[in-house]
């Protein structure tokens, strides 16, 4: 506990405020620490954003992050509850959140996907996919197409599976292409 609290010590008050923890978060979900990381949201859940009202940036990068991680750690439920503030987030007409260079349309997909909302997963991954190629941005694109084809892995309609297949072929190349062998693993275990 004590280590935990030097980690939030050092996120001061500010317009950051959430970032660290969610980059931590996030981090500890694809470590696959479980209990850690939901003992991390529990204790800092008040410095997500608040819908309706204005919200540093810190905090929807939070937001974000804690998305991302809850579906990686698998809990669904969780990310889809965070699905209005995420297609809030959206409707602001912010592109990219630039702490954590992630999209908030590609943010928006995983929570509307984890909502099982799946016309709107779609149509805010194909316009998080226009925009990561317009920049260009090829992380961001590799992720995109990632978290797209565990979408359709979920929804599992006719189709789906071999449109998700093609989705983790790509992604798989552009993480080895540019060196990320940890992601590289899970696309090839995604595929597997």
């Amino acid at each position: 506990m004590a280590k935990r609290e030097s980690q939030f010590r050092l996120e001061v008050e500010s317009s950051i405020l959430g970032s660290g923890v969610g980059t931590l978060f996030r981090q500890m979900a694809y470590a696959s620490d479980r209990t850690g990381a939901l003992a991390i949201l529990q204790e800092k859940r008040g410095w997500l954003p608040i819908s309706g009202r204005p919200n540093a940036s810190g905090s929807w990068s939070m937001l974000a992050l804690v998305i991302e991680g809850l579906v990686i750690l698998g809990e669904h439920s969780q990310a889809a509850q965070l699905y209005p503030l995420a297609r809030e987030l959206a409707d602001t007409g912010a592109v990219a959140l630039w702490q954590i260079f992630r999209f908030t349309h590609t943010i928006a997909g995983i929570a509307a996907a984890a909502a099982h909302e799946w016309e709107a997963a779609e149509d805010y991954f194909q316009t998080a996919l226009r925009q990561a190629e317009f920049v260009p941005h090829r992380v961001e694109q590799a992720e995109i197409r990632r978290f797209h084809a565990m979408m359709l892995m979920d929804r599992a309609a006719p189709g789906d599976r071999e449109r998700a297949r093609r989705l983790l072929r790509q992604a798989g190349e552009t993480y080895e292409q540019i060196g990320m062998r940890a992601h590289r693993e899970i696309t090839q275990t995604l595929l597997d």
